[in-house]
């Protein structure tokens, strides 16, 4: 029977009984009272004589562990059901995240809680690494694009990183997973006389802004539409903005990207800049749409591509779902070409578009602005080259008006 101990130079009571192979142990209950150290080591008794006879269930050694920690502490462990764990976190993210990225989180969490099937139920902390790399491998097999796996697989590790943070389990199984290797489908690029049509087939000044501001500056079609005149510096020619998609990924304050406007850019600018208010949108009809969906942007800007005779190139992706080889991203893969065929330093493209590391991405200085002028102009005009010409001209007559001041 179990009995205890302690040793005169502790303060602490031992347990001493006989485990599931009946050898005598002892460990220490960490008790300085005798009753409650007692209590302890006959619930460990009793526990190894269960697993001795094959009785014991992952259920019983919750209920017995957590009968000991009430009896001894006045609280028992805490177990959430992993379905009322996830539910939960996600209503917090709907709350508090734009209506896209909730949706891609109540996506995963669905597909997740469909695959676990009646083990959604048990216990948060019951959920291991196989559990999450069975889920993996099942999105894997039922034609999900590497990419998109990858994207749940980071969704399922900060509802676990979060539980670990709160103490509900000690470790988080989404670390001890293998991931799919990711290979992106290649996206074409729009020709500078592509990009022309796409202008005149668009038939409201916000979408021909739009578009325009996606290849002058690569920005992403995101961060275009929320793009408002205090945005601009029309007097220095330059634009700055911080992209979306890099105050998302970072915890420290991302830098802004600061990029000379392109002189037909400017021209456009000018043209339309209609107000004093700094913070108007420069497409307000289209700053309020969402991307994603049936009438959401990128589904209208096919409808522009097709008014204008482009096709989108439709084709198999890496998943189920199909790809189109052309859409308003190809704008940014348009810019960045540009400059590259220019002769254009990587170190100055990836400062363009936002494509850096921490090293790479720090605050322009002023002297940095010159040769990205110069690069920004490399990219081809949408005019005809007697259009550019006069443009030169009064380019030349406004700088020398500019020097005579």
């Amino acid at each position: 029977m179990a009995s205890i101990w302690r040793h005169p130079n502790s303060k602490y009571w031992t347990a001493c009984y006989t485990d599931e192979s009946g050898r005598q142990v002892k460990k220490t209950t960490k008790q300085t009272d005798r009753n409650k150290a007692l209590e302890i080591a006959l619930e460990l008794e009793h526990t190894a004589d269960q697993a001795r006879q094959g009785v014991l269930t992952e259920a019983k050694c919750r209920e017995i562990l957590s009968g000991i920690l009430e009896r001894t502490t006045g609280a028992g462990i805490r177990y959430t059901p992993t379905r009322t764990y996830l539910d939960t976190w996600l209503e917090g993210k709907k709350a508090a995240k734009a209506a896209g990225t909730a949706e891609r989180y109540e996506n995963t969490v669905n597909l997740f809680l469909k695959f676990l099937g009646n083990r959604a139920n048990r216990p948060l902390i019951a959920i291991t690494a196989s559990d999450i790399q069975g889920f993996v491998n099942q999105r894997v097999k039922d034609g999900s694009a590497p990419k998109t796996v990858v994207v749940d697989a980071k969704t399922l590790n900060n509802v676990f990183n979060l539980a670990r943070r709160q103490g509900l389990i000690p470790n988080n199984p989404v670390e001890a997973i293998e991931l799919p290797a990711i290979e992106s489908s290649e996206r074409d690029v729009f020709t500078p006389a592509q990009v022309k049509l796409l202008v005149d087939a668009a038939k409201t000044p916000s979408w021909k802004t739009l578009i325009l501001l996606g290849y002058f500056t690569g920005a992403r079609l995101g961060d275009c539409v929320k793009m408002k005149w205090e945005n601009l510096d029309l007097a220095k020619g330059v634009m700055r903005f911080m992209p979306q998609k890099t105050r998302r990924q970072t915890k420290k304050k991302p830098p802004f990207i600061e990029i000379p406007i392109h002189p037909e850019l400017q021209s456009h600018l000018e043209a339309i800049a209609s107000t004093d208010k700094p913070e108007v949108f420069l497409c307000p009809e289209l700053a309020a749409k969402g991307s994603g969906g049936q009438h959401g942007l990128s589904e209208s800007f096919k409808v522009i591509m097709r008014r204008a005779g482009l096709e989108t190139g439709l084709v198999a992706g890496m998943g189920k779902r199909k790809f189109s080889r052309q859409s308003f991203h190809s704008l940014r893969h348009s810019f960045n070409s540009a400059l590259a065929n220019a002769g254009v330093s990587q170190e100055l493209r990836m400062k363009l578009t936002g494509h850096s590391t921490a090293a790479v991405n720090t605050r322009y200085t002023h002297h940095e602005l010159a040769p990205l002028r110069e690069a920004v102009g490399r990219v081809p005009s949408l005019q005809n080259p007697a259009t550019q010409a006069n443009q030169k001209k009064r380019s030349g007559k406004k700088a020398a008006r500019k020097s005579a001041q």
